[in-house]
């Protein structure tokens, strides 16, 4: 028994040293660093990173990033589609993602650009709890006059979701971001349509 009850402790304290070892290597704390340097591709890859990595603090550096990096703003948007495209794929009741990209396109005191790619992303992502926050976005405004960027994006949000009459393909094809990606697709850039 002395024999078998020593293996056992020395087994399962060799297996408790290697589990906390494994946990002490935490991926968003060198995500948190790159994210902050003043090379673009360094902040680029770490977003990417952040895109493929399975944890809360990486979607919430990706929300807030939404709000404010304009440098990066549409491969952040492409990150936040791929998140809120595998929330969609568990069918949950209830999508983090949509929720609180809808946030940053309601608040009215974001840049039109900020709001306009949130826009963007909540008709990519393709669920339809984000019809809502679309059709207001339908009618946002900067101050007394129309958001026209913000505006436009919801609208053609509603058609991808299938709102209306006329459908819109998704600019990212469903499926185009499934599993790790290395790169993320770049969005065709913020622009209202020719008037005829």
């Amino acid at each position: 028994m002395g024999l078998k009850f020593r293996s056992a402790v020395l087994l399962l304290a060799s297996y408790c040293t290697l589990m906390v070892a494994g946990c002490a290597i935490d991926p968003m704390e060198q995500l948190a660093v790159d994210i902050q340097s003043q090379d673009v591709t360094k902040r680029k890859q770490a977003i990417i990173a952040m895109a493929n990595l399975n944890d809360q603090r990486a979607t919430e550096e990706l929300l807030g990033l939404l709000e404010k990096d304009d440098e990066l703003l549409d491969v952040v948007a492409v990150a936040l589609v791929k998140k809120g495209r595998e929330i969609e794929q568990r069918n949950l009741q209830v999508n983090t993602i949509v929720e609180a990209v809808g946030k940053i396109l309601g608040n009215a005191h974001l840049a039109e650009p900020f709001r306009a790619r949130a826009a963007w992303t909540l008709g990519e992502i393709g669920s339809r709890q984000a019809v809502s926050v679309l059709l207001t976005g339908t009618l946002a405004l900067i101050g007394a006059a129309p958001a026209a960027y913000v505006r436009e994006y919801s609208r053609q949000g509603l058609e991808k979701l299938g709102y209306y009459s006329e459908g819109r393909a998704y600019e990212v094809p469903m499926g185009g971001l499934l599993g790790q990606v290395e790169v993320l697709p770049e969005p065709d850039a913020l622009a209202l349509p020719d008037a005829d």
